[in-house]
């Protein structure tokens, strides 16, 4: 099939490249005089048009000159001639004269043209674009005026005229409306298109009298009743127009304003077929054009070129008499181009063809170029006579010469005849470099003949000494030489020395042949090294296309993100509100059945849509590796808590197997790891009906991965355990290992298997194993991600399975070793009912435009005991935040007006210039106390609530990784990707603001402020806590621990808000236990 393509495809490339070359020959104008000169003769070929008798010329011809005199007259002459136009009730008289002069004459002129009533005059410009306009006592008296401007081209033909100039009408559409007020309505043409002049006749065919003659009355009046007339200047020398039937002499200029008269009272201007859709067209037939004369003889194609040119030229004038204008020369050029085109690559490849066959034959048969047949009876040597066949196309007429060739190949005479219609150049020359065959193209290049000695030429022209000395040695060692690109003069060539043995007759079967001479090939390379260029080019281009291709990718990530937000808001607002009404004990069994039921869709929807938008983000390029440094025996031990419902559920076994060398603080990318593998236990507990599922892991050497893991399962030391074994097991310190190892987990499960052939796309987008189609669960993306996460973080998978004994997927990624860190107790997954005992009232504000989502929000909080306000946009929020003064603001991102991102970025403006100023008042010496003392007395309060910044947490719902580190560098605290979870939402306000809960599992004891109901208060979470302390405040902590006086550090507690409790707690704590330096170490960062 693709053979086939590319025997075919060559057909449509002549016209192609034909039309690529009309195409940039018309952009450059190239054709535009021969179109000029097909146009002219297109109405010599129509011939003339008889003139419409509504138009009358007065002519101020040589006779009017020779009796009034000398040109210009007086205005007198034309009062008479108006007359007596008046007289003839003429229609519209048009005169294409400027008087932009004033004369003494003007009154009595002008008093004629108003007696005439429809007299229009013509206006110009001179060469400063300064108007030249008739002189206003005329220009009052006249109905209209019209510029009398010419378009003239490189022949001296006027094509167009426009319409209207700088809101003038030309002189004829001008005559041609006023003529429309006297008698019948006439359409006049588009004032924003030119208009195609269609020329009538030659000029003495125009109905016209002498100017003189109507003065003293020898033209009948009837002459001029009704009519328009035209006055204007036909005398030679003065105002010469050139048109297609007058060229020698030139006619008057009047004659075109008589023409565009004559067009608009016929309505027969010229229309031009000209557009893009046209030339389009033509461009894209020259292809076809192109293939359709592969399938025919040389006769043939010049007949169809001959008729396609014909027929064009006859459609052209057929058109033209109907007052149409086609292009004639670049039509009837593309045919021929096209033509031309064809032939020469058609025998361009006859070339290449014959130059693939001699190379063939040159192959097998060059150690017998030299045995004449008679001489031996080898029965490979054919000597039957054949019918050659017929040549119809350049494939056959090669098939014809391959035939003939394989029949007389190893007869001296046809090598000769074969090197003769080489386009190579081909020599050959004894050990002495006397040259004994030099076929033309070697002899004209080389300048060369037979019987010639060889070094005289190719030294030191072609090579120097040294490079031929080393050459004669490598051919008598049986070696070729290639001396690459040669240049002589401006062309390039390849030298090619071959070793020749041709005395290989010999009685003595054990003689070894020698070297007898050798073979030079000379071939032209300069066309490759043109291709060298235009590849370069290509190679630019492809840059331009990679460039264009980021563009789209940004496309990508924007339609993305808008894609995101449009699918996760609804969900957040689905699963939110089955949250909220979750909290209703008075519900019905039913009822919490049926929200079950919802908010398990919705989470499987959830889950297909971040799987889709997942993939999204990594066809565009969006997914970046987070590395973080964990406890991986937490993670682990995490997942087996979360996967073990779900394998108990299908009373399956779940093991977790971990090595005694496996380390228990790694560095890597936390989120895609956790993702990797519920993904892939997942599928595992999903697919499998019965028997078990493990989870391998073990650590190793970079260098013995690819082995490990052809063999993994039975090379590994297994110790299976329980939750708690390798709980404790994970607790011990990690073994010493190298700052960059590898990690290997393997999956295993006793399920229905995956067969060879789905293996084949298991990793394919949308593509799932039959068990996943049965199931009819999943979107067929997991595996892609898992893959693609595993990749970014430097490894692969492999999986190997067997039908009805089920899979292992086997993976390894590249971590780094982690220092230890503190991990925080995970959340109180049970369902908060209410706040804890004695704690202040926290102000919650909502900004959030839609309503819907702020509505679960506010469902959700202010059951609990949170104080709540909303508002719609950044602008609202801020003003809201300004008077109620909130202790934390859930902030979404997206909204009209002014958005998140501008919203937070003012707020913490605000705040920023408050403490400025606040400092300012801090540095007055009346208001400090002693510095020597950490807390005075007399002292006021150190920190106030409005001195500390408010708690900002960023609702989105993009699904972009680097979305998190925006909303942080934009000034919040914290972020939230809806859909919003409760736990997750309510594990932000205790971490933020120090609240403690009452949950619904420990609902009868008692509050007793201790960290069971909060979240375990890290060391980065205090230093978010002390960073919003006064820097006077921190300082004076900091000396006190230095001096050791618990009892100032009690003090400084005291002054802590409430927002900031498990601040306050842990500095108790550490005060309680004499851990001075505990607050050393932690206030120690924020000392200047």
């Amino acid at each position: 099939m693709k053979q086939s393509l590319v025997q075919h495809c060559w057909r449509f490339l002549p016209g192609g490249l034909t039309a690529a070359a009309i195409a940039l020959l018309l952009k450059l104008g190239t054709f535009q005089s021969l179109e000029q000169i097909a146009y002219r003769h297109l109405f010599q070929a129509r011939g003339s048009m008889p003139w419409d008798d509504r138009v009358v010329l007065v002519a101020i011809d040589d006779a009017s000159l020779k009796q009034l005199g000398r040109f210009p007259w007086s205005r007198r002459y034309y009062t008479q001639l108006l007359n007596t136009l008046s007289s003839a009730e003429s229609s519209v008289v048009v005169i294409d004269l400027l008087w932009s002069e004033p004369s003494a004459e003007d009154a009595s002129l002008a008093q004629a043209m108003m007696q005439q009533g429809h007299v229009v005059l013509a206006q110009a410009w001179d060469k400063t674009g300064a108007p030249l306009l008739p002189v206003p006592e005329l220009a009052t008296a006249a109905i209209a005026t019209g510029h009398v401007l010419k378009r003239e081209e490189a022949d001296g033909l006027v094509r167009q005229v426009d319409v209207q100039v700088n809101g003038q009408l030309a002189l004829g559409v001008a005559a041609v409306q006023a003529y429309s007020l006297v008698q019948n309505p006439v359409s006049l043409p588009k004032l924003d298109q030119p208009f195609w002049v269609n020329w009538v006749s030659p000029a003495s065919q125009l109905k016209s009298y002498s100017f003189v003659d109507v003065v003293q009355g020898n033209i009948p009046v009837q002459a001029f009743r009704n009519k328009i007339v035209l006055v204007g200047v036909t005398a030679a020398g003065l105002d010469p127009l050139v048109t297609p039937f007058d060229r020698s002499p030139p006619t008057g200029s009047v004659y075109l304003h008589a023409t565009v008269v004559q067009n608009l009272l016929r309505q027969n201007a010229l229309q031009p077929l000209q557009g893009n859709g046209l030339w389009l067209l033509l461009l894209l037939s020259a292809p076809s054009l192109s293939w359709l004369l592969s399938t025919w003889n040389t006769r043939q194609q010049l007949a169809v070129i001959t008729g396609l040119c014909f027929g064009w030229g006859l459609l052209s004038l057929l058109l033209f008499r109907a007052n149409y204008l086609l292009p004639i020369v670049p039509p009837m050029a593309l045919f021929v181009t096209t033509a031309v085109s064809f032939a020469l690559s058609d025998r361009l490849r006859e070339d290449y063809l014959l130059r693939q066959q001699l190379a063939h034959l040159w192959k097998h048969y060059r150690k017998d170029l030299m045995i004449n047949a008679s001489e031996t009876d080898h029965p490979l040597i054919p000597v039957q006579k054949q019918k050659l066949p017929q040549p119809k196309d350049a494939v056959s007429r090669v098939a014809q010469l391959a035939a003939l060739a394989e029949q007389l190949g190893r007869a001296q005479a046809t090598q000769a005849t074969i090197a003769q219609t080489l386009s190579i150049g081909l020599l050959a020359a004894d050990l002495d470099s006397i040259v004994w065959f030099c076929n033309p193209v070697a002899a004209r290049v080389l300048q060369i003949t037979v019987g010639s000695d060889l070094n005289e030429q190719l030294i030191p022209h072609w090579l120097s000494p040294q490079q031929w000395q080393i050459s004669l040695k490598d051919l008598k060692a049986g070696e070729a030489v290639k001396h690459s690109h040669l240049q002589q003069g401006d062309r390039w060539f390849h030298l090619i020395l071959q070793p020749l043995a041709y005395r290989t007759l010999t009685t003595d079967t054990h003689q070894t042949s020698k070297l007898d001479g050798f073979l030079l090939l000379l071939e032209d390379i300069t066309e490759h090294k043109q291709t060298e260029t235009e590849l370069q080019r290509a190679k630019e281009t492809a840059i331009s296309e990679a460039t264009r291709s980021e563009e789209a990718n940004r496309a990508k990530s924007a339609f993305l993100t808008n894609m995101s937000h449009e699918l996760r808001t609804p969900l957040n607002v689905i699963l939110g509100f089955t949250q909220v009404m979750n909290h209703d004990a008075s519900m019905s069994l039913e009822h919490q059945k049926h929200l079950e039921i919802i908010n398990r869709s919705g989470q499987h929807l959830l889950g297909l849509i971040n799987d889709v938008l997942e993939m999204s983000k990594i066809e565009a390029g969006r997914v970046r590796l987070n590395e973080t440094t964990f406890d991986l025996p937490h993670l682990l031990d995490d997942l087996e808590a979360m996967l073990r419902s779900r394998a108990s559920a299908k009373r399956l076994l779940l093991t977790f197997e971990r090595t005694s060398a496996l380390p228990r603080y790694i560095t890597t990318d936390e989120g895609k790891l956790r993702q990797v593998l519920l993904n892939l236990i997942g599928n595992a507990i999903k697919f499998t009906e019965a028997g078990r599922v493990t989870l391998r892991v073990r650590s190793q050497e970079p260098g013995a991965r690819s082995q490990e893991l052809k063999s993994l399962a039975p090379q590994t030391t297994r110790e299976s355990m329980t939750l708690e074994g390798a709980g404790r097991a994970a607790t011990q310190s990690s073994p010493a290992l190298p700052t960059a190892y590898s990690l290997v987990f393997e999956i295993e499960d006793t399920g229905p298997g995956i067969t060879q052939e789905e293996l084949k796309h298991l990793f394919q987008p949308f593509a799932q194993a039959k068990a996943g189609q049965q199931a009819n669960e999943g979107s067929g993306l997991g595996l892609t991600i898992s893959r693609t996460f595993i990749n970014l973080m430097g490894g692969d998978v492999m999986v190997c399975s067997t039908i009805a004994q089920g899979s292992i997927f086997t993976f390894h990624i590249r971590v780094a070793h982690g220092d230890a860190i503190t991990i925080a107790t995970p959340l109180n997954r049970d369902r908060v009912i209410t706040l804890a005992p004695d704690q202040c009232t926290y102000r919650i504000l909502i900004v959030e435009d839609q309503w819907e989502n702020s509505q679960f929000l506010v469902k959700l909080l202010v059951p609990l005991g949170f104080e709540v306000r909303e508002a719609r946009n950044g602008s609202e929020g801020i003003t809201v935040w300004e008077q109620w003064q909130p202790d934390l603001i859930l902030m979404d991102i997206r909204m009209p007006v002014i958005d998140g991102t501008e919203a937070t970025q003012k707020i913490r403006a605000i705040e920023h210039d408050r403490e400025t100023q606040r400092s300012g008042d801090r540095g007055d010496p009346e208001t400090q106390g002693h510095r020597g003392d950490p807390v005075s007395s007399t002292s006021p309060l150190l920190v106030s609530p409005l001195s500390l910044p408010t708690k900002i947490i960023a609702l989105t719902a993009s699904v972009f990784e680097e979305t998190e580190a925006a909303a942080v560098a934009i000034g919040c605290d914290d972020f939230l990707r809806k859909p919003i979870q409760e736990n997750m939402l309510l594990a932000k306000l205790a971490e933020h603001l120090g609240v403690r809960y009452l949950y619904e599992a420990s609902k009868h004891q008692e509050d007793t402020g201790s960290d069971d109901t909060t979240a375990t208060v890290t060391t980065p979470n205090l230093h978010l806590h002390l960073v919003q302390m006064p820097p006077a405040w921190a300082e004076q902590l900091h000396q006190s621990a230095i001096r050791g006086s618990d009892r100032l550090i009690l003090q400084l507690i005291e002054q802590i808000p409430e927002r900031h409790a498990p601040l306050a707690h842990v500095l108790t704590d550490w005060a309680d236990n004499f851990q001075f330096d505990e607050i050393i170490n932690l206030t120690q960062s924020l000392l200047p």
